[in-house]
């Protein structure tokens, strides 16, 4: 993350924070709270009346002027530590996508949206399925294609998503597995894999170039991959 960056995500918290306090409605103190306030000062008036006479030494500090690169550093490491405490932080991926962190699951944007389709413009398809599956559910919006494949006689899953960049936004399971970086025809993407062994589920996510692609199922990551690369437009 270069500095540029940094800075626009921390004017952008920022900002978030002071908008939340702005909503809170201004303080009126109660009338008990009024009465207590004044005995507080009287005592107070009333002690620094008795010790006037002789009054306390007090140090003043020399101020440090700290340079600006500790300054940043410091502020980087609060504003890591506010993270911890709220539960969440801002991390870069890698140059297709941005996500924020949770304790159990990660929101991934999409980082390249520039010049991107808005809407479908074409559809994707598995060009190479394992034997058996066959597509038993398709739904096709302006900004979302979903499409479902399933083995009758093992009842295994495979689905393929293609998003518009603008919209893609979902939640993974990252609580005990992390995001691994892949490569599917040259472009970037992501892999998590949740196999265990009893067990075979993965998830793989990728820009393309135009759209955001997923494909996750009942099968080992080896084999979620090579269907990633064997997707292709669908022609009408």
């Amino acid at each position: 993350m270069n500095e540029r960056d940094f800075k626009d995500i921390l004017a952008e918290i920022c900002a978030e924070e002071i908008a939340e306090l702005n909503m809170f409605p201004p303080f009126k103190p109660s009338l008990r709270h009024r009465l207590t306030m004044k005995r507080i000062f009287a005592l107070y008036e009333k002690k620094t009346h008795i010790t006037a006479s002789n009054p306390p030494i007090v140090l003043t500090p020399q101020s440090r002027h700290l340079p600006s690169s500790k300054r940043l550093i410091i502020l980087f490491v609060v504003i890591i530590c506010a993270a911890l405490l709220t539960g969440f932080m801002l991390v870069y991926f890698s140059k297709n996508f941005q996500g924020t962190v949770y304790n159990d699951n990660t929101q991934l944007f999409a980082v390249n949206t520039e010049n991107c389709p808005t809407t479908i413009e074409y559809e994707y398809y598995l060009s190479d399925l394992p034997d058996g599956f066959e597509i038993v559910e398709h739904d096709s919006l302006s900004f979302d294609v979903y499409t479902l494949y399933k083995n009758e006689l093992s009842g295994h899953i495979i689905t393929l998503s293609q998003c518009t960049k603008n919209n893609f936004s979902p939640h993974y399971n990252t609580e005990k597995h992390n995001f691994e970086e892949i490569n599917i025809n040259g472009h970037t993407g992501l892999c998590i894999d949740f196999s265990d062994n009893k067990h075979n589920s993965s998830i793989v996510v990728w820009d393309n170039g135009d759209y955001i692609l997923e494909i996750s199922g009942d099968l080992p990551k080896k084999e979620l991959l090579y269907l990633a690369e064997s997707a292709k437009v669908l022609e009408n």
